[in-house]
């Protein structure tokens, strides 16, 4: 059985995101790593027709095609409820919108085993530098040699493409689906794992390029404010976080979370 289990949402942006998604996935990630299942929202430009021919070139794709937009928690929730049962060890959840590098997969894994308690991982992205879909492929080593050590520990990963630790999720359950359509979900996702003990990482030594805002452009203006405000009542500490730039407490806070809880 393989390890890895990606989950991947899809909404149009044939061209724009899920082509160049596949062919990159494809490109940087041997076959036999990982089961691809795709939940499409409802695609109405070719995209489920251009997955199904996609499929049968490659076995290890399950696609599963809803009658509307679920939005991102509903949507991952039904990919993630297709592998629950099965012994992965590992669940992504990858944007459509993001492009690979040699061997990413393998080692975005390998921080599990360089950190304590280690529940999420991601590779580091495109934040903060100048990489483009065309260059980021020259560029990504130079860029990623300007952090310190293998791993960091983050308030969150990012959820563009984060790899999970199964039995976070079997411990923690699925995505909020009050957050539908978007936005906070993923940071109420890494809280309640930091509630139940578990640290995030960034890996510091693999890259993956996001093309920010690709399949989210359609969400209503409103929604992240309204999302925001729900994940502070839910997170009574994360408002304090944001509002007084504390990013610093990560450590006091998941140990006052675990004396609270023991």
């Amino acid at each position: 059985m393989k390890k890895t289990a990606i989950v991947t949402l899809t909404y149009n942006k044939l061209e724009q995101a899920t082509k160049p998604y596949l062919d990159s996935l494809y490109k940087f990630t041997p076959e036999d790593e990982f089961d691809l299942i795709i939940v499409d929202n409802h695609s109405t430009d070719g995209t489920v027709e251009y997955i199904k021919e996609f499929q049968k070139q490659h076995s290890n794709i399950t696609l599963i095609c809803n009658d509307e937009n679920l939005g991102y928690s509903k949507g991952n929730n039904i990919g993630i409820k297709q592998v629950i049962d099965k012994p992965y060890e590992y669940i992504g959840l990858l944007n459509n919108d993001i492009l690979f590098t040699p061997n990413w997969l393998e080692k975005t894994i390998s921080g599990f085993s360089k950190g304590e308690n280690v529940g999420m991982a991601s590779p580091r992205s495109n934040e903060k530098c100048k990489l483009t879909p065309q260059n980021y492929l020259e560029g990504y080593e130079k860029f990623i040699k300007k952090f310190k050590g293998e791993i960091k520990y983050p308030l969150a990963p990012f959820f563009s493409c984060v790899i999970i630790k199964k039995e976070v999720i079997d411990k923690i359950g699925l995505l909020d689906e009050a957050f539908t359509p978007a936005f906070w979900e993923d940071w109420d996702y890494a809280f309640r794992a930091q509630y139940a003990g578990y640290n995030m990482i960034y890996v510091n030594t693999t890259f993956i390029f996001h093309n920010h805002s690709t399949t989210s452009s359609s969400v209503p203006s409103e929604i992240p404010e309204r999302n925001k405000r729900y994940f502070f009542k839910k997170h009574p500490l994360g408002r304090y976080i944001w509002e007084h730039k504390r990013t610093n407490l990560i450590k006091d806070m998941i140990k006052y979370i675990k004396e609270s809880f023991s």
